[in-house]
């Protein structure tokens, strides 16, 4: 839809040969910043089925984070009062 407007608003102002070359050199840039960005030409972009599976493993991977986190806290605890507790007791 925005070719056709940009297509239209040139054709008015410098005609409609030179609109068309415009609007084309501006599709094939496209295409070509596209294929050299990942290396090959993008034939369709993600999908949302696609999209939602992305959602889905980074909660997944966020709950781990947050279990680990935790695991790792109880650790820190418990090496922290034994040596407080180590402490007290050698006195």
């Amino acid at each position: 839809m925005l070719t056709l407007e940009v297509y239209e608003i040139f054709k008015k102002k410098i005609g409609e040969q030179e609109a068309t070359k415009i609007v084309a050199y501006f599709e094939d840039a496209k295409d070509r910043e596209i294929t050299l960005a990942v290396g090959r030409k993008i034939e369709h972009l993600a999908t949302k089925e696609d999209i939602a599976i992305t959602k889905a493993d980074i909660a997944h991977t966020k709950a781990d984070i947050i279990k680990w986190m935790f695991l790792f806290w109880l650790g820190q605890i418990a090496v922290t009062a034994g040596m407080v507790f180590a402490v007290i007791n050698s006195k």
